[in-house]
This record gives structure tokens, sequence and C-alpha cells, in this order.
């Protein structure tokens, strides 16, 4: 369905910030000021009725409730003997921004009364007016990840499932549960996070903590000892072993579960270092198998040769059965003869 859209131009001072904005600070200013100042506005905001149905809204010039026109403009009015300025104009309230909450905050220190507008009349509930700021920041990459948390929890609130979400603001549902888990941070973690003394990855490795235990760990932020105090609360002992384990843990899972991908310039030595651990690790009989696959003598050798031929030698020799063998071949672009064929239809 076609976003039921308007471009008009409205009062500034008609125009309010979104009360579910899940931006904290506009940040810096003064550039886009004094470009709008010297150029007029250029990117229209998006905004949204902000009282929309209702029958009444609120004069921008003195303040009063007046009875609002089917047309969204407000009733004339009289204030102090004469007629308000604001007669017949949008009330103050009744447009929300969507996109453009730092655009229209340098609006007004640029002195602007009037600005071009996209309205939006189709995004009737707070859930999708949210969703709409939550896909425009993103889009040009504006949001912290405890800002998009905030505005992924108001979300969900607002009755949405983490999967819709994912759907609406066109972001991964593991991205989506990720940033929600910051929400369960302490006061203290959050508070780092959101001025910046702790990055995304310390955060979410406090993630699951109590606050007290996070609040220990977090004494060593910014020092080598950190993640093993993370991983020494975690765990709840003080065994070097075991907490050496859970750093390896929560390195590799991320790897392991898909979730992250090794760098590429890492992985020849990571395949390398693979094919060296199987050729010490398994059995003698398989490795010289193996070793005869690839034409050397020694396990040692393993080390020197390509990776790849190395790993897809050894898939050939612990593969037994024929239908797996070509399975194998097949990504190679392998054809199987009509004899091959006959021999795996038989099989």
């Amino acid at each position: 369905m076609e976003p039921q859209v308007n471009a008009r131009v409205v009062p500034l001072r008609s125009i309010q910030p979104h009360p579910h904005n899940p931006r904290f600070d506009l940040g810096d200013l003064a550039d886009l000021t004094a470009d709008i100042r010297d150029n007029g506005l250029i990117e229209p905001l998006v905004v949204v009725p902000g009282t929309f149905g209702k029958r009444s809204g609120t004069c921008g010039d003195c303040g009063t409730t007046v009875p609002r026109h089917t047309s969204g403009v407000i009733g004339e009015h009289i204030a102090d003997g004469a007629l308000c300025p604001g007669s017949a104009e949008a009330a103050a309230d009744d447009w929300f921004v969507i996109a453009g909450h730092r655009r229209r905050e340098a609006a007004l220190r640029a002195g602007l009364e009037l600005v071009p507008c996209v309205t939006r009349f189709d995004l009737r509930s707070e859930a999708e007016q949210v969703a709409l700021m939550m896909r425009e920041n993103y889009h040009r990459r504006d949001l912290t990840p405890l800002e998009e948390a905030t505005g992924y929890d108001l979300l969900r609130e607002l009755g949405w499932t983490a999967t819709r979400i994912a759907q609406q603001v066109k972001r991964s549902k593991k991205t989506i549960d990720r940033r929600l888990a910051l929400k369960g941070l302490s006061d203290r973690a959050q508070r780092k996070l959101r001025q910046g003394l702790i990055t995304l990855q310390d955060a979410e490795a406090l993630v699951g903590l109590d606050p007290e235990k996070a609040d220990r760990a977090l004494r060593s932020i910014g020092t080598p000892e950190f993640r093993q105090d993370v991983a020494r609360e975690q765990a709840g002992t003080d065994d070097r072993n075991v907490i050496a384990h859970r750093l390896r843990s929560d390195f590799l899972d991320p790897f392991l579960n898909g979730s992250q991908r090794p760098p590429r310039q890492a992985l020849p030595t990571v395949r390398r270092e693979v094919v060296t651990t199987l050729a010490n690790r398994l059995p003698r009989r398989t490795v010289s198998r193996w070793l005869d696959a690839l034409g050397v003598s020694e396990p040692m050798a393993v080390h020197e040769l390509d990776p790849d031929r190395a790993l897809l030698a050894l898939a050939v020799t612990i593969e037994t059965d024929h239908a797996g063998l070509y399975d194998l071949l097949h990504p190679l672009g392998y054809e199987p003869s009509p004899v091959e064929i006959e021999l795996l239809e038989g099989a």
C-alpha cells in the first residue's frame, strides 16, 4: 500500500519533537544551523499529525485550546481583545517530527518561521511512527546502540514481537535481540556506554550479569584485565582454568554459531592451523591414508600445503559413502559420467 503523503509548508512553531524520538542527543548543530540560515531548509521534514482525530488543538500564539476544523486547522478566536494571529493555522501541537529532528532544531536556531514538510497521514499508531523513525535514523547511521535499544524496547512495549520489529525496521532479528539485551545492563554500564566510555563489545560482554557483578567488572574497564574480570564474574569462580575456558568460549562462540565471520585476511591462517591440528590429533591410520592422498610422507609436511587442498583430501579420505564423495566434488564443478550415475542410482 502506498503511503498517504502530502507536501506542504507548515509554521515551524506548529511542529514539535516526537515524544518517542529514540535519539538522546541531537549532537552539534552549528554547521547545520549556519547552512540553513544561508540556504534555507533544503530537505523537508517528515511529520505526522500529533493530535490525529481530536476535535481541538492548542494555539501556538496564545496557548488557548480551540476547536479544530475537519481540515486540521484551528478556528478563529480572540486573544487580548483582538483576533489571534494563530487563528486558521495548524495547532501548535498538530505536527510531530518523524524524520528531521536535527533539521527542525537547527531551523529554529536559524530563525525560520515556515518550513517545507512531507506529512504522513497513514502512520496512525505510535508503533508505526516509532518504526519509521528507527528506519530513517538507521539509514543515516545516527542512532547509537543504546538509542536503538530504547526504540526497540518501546516497540516491544507497544505490542510488537522482536520478529515483527526486525521486519519493519529492516534489521536482522539477531541484531534486535542483541540491542534489546542492552536494556538489561546496570544503570552504570548504560551510562558509560552512552558516554562512549565503554565499547559496544564491552557492554555486550556485561549482558546477563546482575548489577553488582557488572559494577565490579567495570572497575577494570580499559585494562587488559577487564575481559578476564567479566569471565570471572560470569563463571562465579577464581579458578584460572575455568576462567580461561570461559574466555576462549566467549571468543569462539560467535564464529562457531555463525553470528560473526573471521576476518578475510585471517582465513588462510585459520585453515592452515586447522589442518595442522588435525594432522597431529587424528588417529594414525586416518593420517596415513590422508598423507597418501596428498602424496606426502610426514604429518609436518601438511602444514606447508595449500590448506583447502589438504582439507579436501581429508574429507575424501574419511568419506566412505559414494554419494557423499560426489557431494564433495560437486562444488568443484565435477560432472559424474553415465556409469557413475548408474552406480549412484543403484546404491
